[in-house]
């Protein structure tokens, strides 16, 4: 059995790197095509991004179920954060330009796919950046786009949620934009570990180990769920509470079915 994971993981390394090699070309040439028109690249790249999630899915063995409505641009879509895999997850089913910790554009293969893609970078040690993070949302949201992110600011082990930080919400509050709520989840298949030690990625867990060990497993079963009621607030500390209540609702929906709960 060693064996055949070893095998897999090898495969799946080769398919993630050809297949996001190809992606990385055809976002860049949209790029350059569509420079002069701000939807037009949004709508085109996001098309991309979601070709990009469904094949990074099916590469890591991946099955998706998605329930809820999906939300239409423009939107401001925020969730719960379990794992990197929440990426091609939400890539897949609802692209949007996704605020990122400015760490994350220097790692390895990863850092160059969001570059590519429709990505924001925050530095979360400057105050300042705050601002101007918030100065660009609105702007994008303006141009007819759509923005998402995890406002717990962190990973967790995807069996609760941390407090939402309410900086990022502001731009909601200034557009008078509701908010929209999703709520991810994991299944583990039949003698794979728990989705706390396999799948959810953490703490101080270490990303190659950690993703090396996931692509030799048979494969697992990622739910999002979609809030059919939007959230609005005058405050952006009560809007993160009120988005955080409302995301926990849905994850114990989720739980409700069996995601999250199995080994």
């Amino acid at each position: 059995m060693k064996g055949v994971g070893l095998l897999r993981r090898v495969v799946r390394i080769v398919m993630c790197l050809v297949f996001s090699l190809v992606m990385y070309i055809i976002t860049g040439l949209i790029k350059l095509i569509t420079s002069a028109n701000h939807s037009v690249r949004f709508k085109a790249i996001c098309r991309a991004t979601s070709i990009w999630g469904y094949g990074m899915a099916w590469i890591f063995g991946m099955k998706i179920k998605a329930t809820g409505p999906r939300p239409k641009a423009p939107f401001y879509l925020v969730s719960n954060h379990v794992s990197y895999t929440d990426i091609i997850l939400v890539c897949a089913v609802c692209p949007a330009w996704f605020i990122s910790k400015s760490e994350v554009a220097s790692w390895p293969g990863i850092g160059a796919l969001t570059k590519m893609g429709p990505t924001i970078f925050i530095n979360r040690e400057l105050r300042r950046d705050v601002k101007r993070m918030n100065q660009l949302i609105g702007q994008l949201v303006v141009d007819g786009g759509a923005v998402g992110f995890f406002p717990e600011g962190t990973t967790t082990d995807g069996t609760a949620i941390s407090p939402f930080n309410p900086s990022l919400f502001q731009p909601a509050i200034e557009m008078k934009l509701p908010v929209t709520t999703a709520a991810i989840a994991y299944e583990a298949r039949a003698g794979m570990a728990p989705v706390s030690e396999c799948i959810a990625w953490y703490g101080d867990m270490e990303f190659a180990p950690h993703s090396a060990n996931l692509l030799s497993q048979s494969g697992f079963t990622a739910y999002i769920r979609f809030s059919s009621e939007t959230v609005t607030a005058d405050d952006r500390k009560v809007l993160a509470k009120k988005s955080h209540a409302q995301v926990c609702m849905l994850l114990d929906q989720l739980k409700g079915v069996g995601a999250g709960t199995k080994a």
